[in-house]
């Protein structure tokens, strides 16, 4: 082969070289630019990840717990754990509990180690378990959420009110009260199922409530006469003085010094005891005793609902004397001069009414006490008055018409239930009010007005006129005590049983939650 040939096949088999390393070379730096490509786009997907997992939408999606068949996430699950933990947060410093640390280093109780997690996650499940069992309920019953709409926007207006106040956005609010996970929408899918089971709950508890008969109750009060009789007593109450455990020049005492100083104390106090004694029963009032020793635990006709609140130190002896009878009670410390008046079962009729407010807006003082309303705030509070009082005299003065107008006019806050107030007793309401209520020969369907100013030390605020609707008796305070008792009983029983097939169990999701 020619050397021409041979160079000119040489050519023909393929690159110089020069150019494989140029090729070579080239391709080393596309493996370079694709690794490069690929390790960017990792470190993207890792940035996002990041991003993602501090937002908390990885751990608020998580599941925290089962009810049933039923998961919660995280963040639904936190809705039931911080409102088990806003008492404690808000009475923290009565309750031992500081909000500054973590729940689950401090001891909810120390001497079965349980934290203050383990016991908010108890309760979120105790509740969420019921809400969703009672929930359910309330759509079998035939309850739609269309019936509780109108309290959600109400409880979502007042929550955004109040965020607004205090510099929050509504969602910000949610998250500064139920953890970082709440948002908008889960607070108000579970505020309305919450609403929906106290449906079907409020009418059980209804049914319950009025279904027990005269029979019942009167057994009732056979076995729970000690709770449910007024007593009524006085008592003067005086102690032994306290005496000096020093001599004059400072140097202590001995014991048997000491104690005879306070059997002579004692020695005294039962012989004034005994004077008053024989003064009361020679006609003198507990109140002239009370003065005349100067005492400061004495009471004259004190009137007690249950044995139970009477001093344990006197209560046995009252109750086992006569009316009228006076004796003296010793004790370590003192003597008691005490007479029965009465006991007996309260039998008057409670009240039914119906009330519109035009309230007086008020101020309070550097000391936060009431401070009255300007004259310019009674005149607008007249003029509302006045302007509903026309209202009502132009209706048809039915009890329904005044239900309308209260939910419409009023300024008690109670502007659902047609201003109504059941079984009530004498204090119940202001003095005015409770004055114009429970007067003598009041009938159903009266309507009056009164006007209410505060006392100096009245802690109510209810300054403005009160139109007031009477609605007519209703049964004795202590039916509604037994009624309430029995039906508490039943109530509990109640909700076991519908709670029953509802097991709860938490999830991994949980351990976002009170660390």
């Amino acid at each position: 082969m020619s050397a021409s040939r041979e160079k000119k096949q040489r050519q023909n088999a393929g690159p110089s070289e020069k150019a494989v390393k140029a090729q070579q070379e080239q391709a080393a730096r596309k493996r370079k630019t694709i690794l490069y490509s690929a390790v960017t786009a990792v470190v993207v997907v890792l940035v996002a990840a990041l991003l993602i997992w501090r937002s908390g939408i990885f751990q608020s999606n998580a599941t925290a717990a089962t009810v049933g068949d039923t998961t919660l996430t995280t963040a639904e699950l936190s809705y039931y754990y911080y409102d088990a933990r806003q008492y404690y947060a808000m009475y923290g410093s009565y309750l031992g509990f500081d909000v500054s640390k973590s729940d689950e280093e401090q001891f909810y109780n120390a001497g079965d180690n349980v934290t203050y997690r383990d016991h908010f996650l108890e309760q979120a499940l105790d509740a969420a378990q019921q809400h969703k069992a009672l929930s359910d309920a309330a759509v079998e019953a035939g309850h739609t959420e269309a019936e509780v709409k109108d309290s959600l926007n109400a409880a979502v207006a007042n929550l955004k009110n109040t965020a607004a106040a205090n510099g929050y956005t509504y969602a910000a609010y949610l998250k500064a009260m139920y953890g970082p996970y709440m948002t908008t929408g889960i607070y108000e899918k579970l505020y309305t199922r919450y609403l929906m089971a106290n449906l079907v709950y409020s009418d059980k508890s209804s049914e319950l409530y009025d279904g027990y008969t005269q029979e019942e109750l009167d057994a009732y009060y056979k076995d729970n006469a000690d709770t449910l009789d007024t007593i009524e007593y006085s008592h003067l109450y005086f102690p032994a003085a306290s005496v000096e455990t020093k001599d004059s020049d400072g140097n202590d005492l001995s014991e048997d010094e000491v104690s005879k100083l306070e059997e002579e104390a004692l020695a005294d106090a039962k012989k004034k005891a005994e004077e008053a004694l024989k003064a009361v029963e020679g006609g003198s009032t507990f109140d002239s005793q009370k003065e005349k020793y100067d005492l400061t635990t004495a009471g004259d006709h004190v009137t007690a609902v249950g044995t139970n609140t009477i001093n344990s130190s006197y209560r046995d002896q009252l109750l086992k004397q006569d009316k009228n009878d006076v004796k003296l009670v010793e004790t370590e410390k003192g003597y008691y001069v005490i007479v029965l008046h009465d006991r007996y079962l309260a039998d008057e009729p409670t009240k039914d009414i119906r009330h519109i407010l035009a309230r007086a807006e008020n101020t309070t003082d550097e000391n936060n006490k009431l401070v009255a309303p300007t004259d310019e705030a009674w005149a607008a509070a007249k003029a509302k008055m006045d302007e509903i009082q026309a209202a009502w005299d132009a209706s048809g003065k039915t009890e329904d018409d005044f239900a309308k107008l209260a939910n419409e006019k009023s300024d008690d806050g109670n502007g659902t239930t047609g201003g109504l107030y059941t079984r009530a007793q004498p204090g119940y309401f202001v003095s005015e009010f409770n004055d114009w209520v429970f007067e003598e020969g009041r009938k159903p369907g009266d309507v009056g007005m009164v006007q209410h100013s505060a006392e100096e030390g009245d802690t109510s605020g209810y300054y403005g006129y009160h139109l007031i609707y009477y609605v007519g008796d209703n049964e004795p305070v202590w039916m509604g005590t037994a009624r309430s008792s029995l039906s508490s009983e039943a109530m509990t029983a109640w909700l076991e049983e519908a709670v029953a097939g509802y097991e709860t169990a938490l999830a991994d999701g949980a351990e976002n939650l009170g660390k």
